[in-house]
């Protein structure tokens, strides 16, 4: 087993461990400090929360500018179907 690890150490290899691109050691000596380390654990955790909102604004603009098209073509339909009368 090697050295414990610190905790800047786990801020530096957070994002790596939570995309799961650490080796086993390293992946091990994290989780061991991640459950006697209150601070890192929270750390960690908040980080993950960042990186799965961010991984979800492009979605959300695709969905924004779908929206935005469907409601210009209801409102162009609209248009069309009054002006027909």
């Amino acid at each position: 087993m090697g050295p414990e690890i610190t905790c800047q150490e786990v801020a530096e290899w957070a994002s790596a461990y939570l995309d799961e691109h650490v080796g086993d050691e390293r992946k091990r000596r994290i989780a061991l400090h991640l459950a006697i380390c209150g601070g890192c654990e929270t750390y960690v955790k908040q980080i993950g929360t960042v990186r799965d909102t961010v991984g979800l604004l492009p979605r959300a603009a695709h969905q924004l500018l779908d929206m935005h098209r469907l409601r210009q073509a209801f409102l162009a339909r609209i248009r069309r179907g009054s002006s027909d009368r």
